[in-house]
């Protein structure tokens, strides 16, 4: 006697191609969703900024011709225009002596020469350094004869 089996093999390879490829699909349909909602985001912010363009172009305007003035007039650019080049242009290069030769306390020099007398956390502000790092540059500044000190405020000796 033969007994033969009859059926079919059902191999769980087939059952996880199938899941696999459901969630290719599912994957797909979410990154072209995503692409859309891209597309529309760059659309959105390209409105938005040429609004802002269109708002701001009558002052960007007005602010070209009032700077094309200045240079015609021969009004220098930067912090110590105002103040310490248009008093004495000597005063001004000891300054720069100054600030050449103690880098970043430098920076102490040109806050001070803008703002005239400053406290410590001003003058982090002012210069962009840390505020634990102005001590040492105020005891550098000290050290060569620099600063005025009056009630935790600092200001430049006249020169």
């Amino acid at each position: 006697m033969t007994l033969l089996l009859q059926g079919e093999v059902e191999d769980p390879r087939d059952a996880q191609l199938d899941r696999s490829a459901d969630e290719i699909r599912l994957l797909r349909a979410e990154v072209a969703r995503a692409q859309r909602e891209a597309q529309d985001a760059r659309r959105e912010a390209s409105r938005a900024l040429s609004a802002l363009r269109r708002q701001l172009t009558p002052l960007y305007q007005a602010l070209q011709a009032v700077f094309g003035e200045l240079d015609a007039a021969g009004v220098e650019e930067g912090p110590l225009s105002s103040l310490a080049t248009s008093a004495d242009p000597r005063v001004s290069a000891v300054w720069a002596s100054w600030k050449s030769r103690l880098g970043a306390a430098g920076k102490l020099i040109d806050a001070l020469l803008l703002h005239g007398e400053m406290n410590t956390q001003q003058l982090a502000i002012a210069t962009g350094l840390h505020r634990t790092t102005i001590p040492k540059h105020i005891y550098t500044l000290n050290r060569a004869g620099l600063l005025n000190k009056s009630g935790g405020r600092f200001s430049l000796k006249q020169l």
